[in-house]
This record gives structure tokens, sequence and C-alpha cells, in this order.
């Protein structure tokens, strides 16, 4: 729940930023990257963080899928 909770709302922040501040998300902040190309950075490190920390979870929780470890 917390996974598709914080990825989603990452996701339709940057998608509402997106559509509402173009002028924003197109600023540079240095070179040749925008303030988007940081945020998209941001939410794909955030996706896989929350992706390895459920994963982390679901690896040392074995009974709580209903399958033991033989079915590995």
């Amino acid at each position: 729940m917390s996974f598709t909770l914080v990825n989603g709302s990452a996701f339709a922040v940057h998608v509402l930023l997106a559509c509402s501040a173009g002028e924003l998300m197109a600023t540079r902040a240095w070179g040749e990257t925008s303030v988007g190309v940081l945020a998209l950075l941001f939410q794909g490190s955030l996706l896989v963080w929350t992706a390895a920390r459920y994963d982390r979870q679901a690896d040392g929780h074995p009974a709580s899928t209903g399958e033991g470890e033989e079915s590995r």
C-alpha cells in the first residue's frame, strides 16, 4: 500500500507540474539540465528506493504471502 501511495503521489505531482507549470519545469538548473529532468530523476530514484524496500520486506516475511520457503 505504501509503495503505491508514495510512487503514485510522486507521479501525480510530476504530471500536475508538467501540465500546469511548464515554464517552471523548463527552467534550466545548470547547463542543459532543467528542473523537469531533475524532478524526473528524483521520481525514478524514489521508485527504485521504494521497490528495493518493498522487496526487502517481502523477502523478510515469507509466511505473510501464504507460501513457505519450499515454494522457492
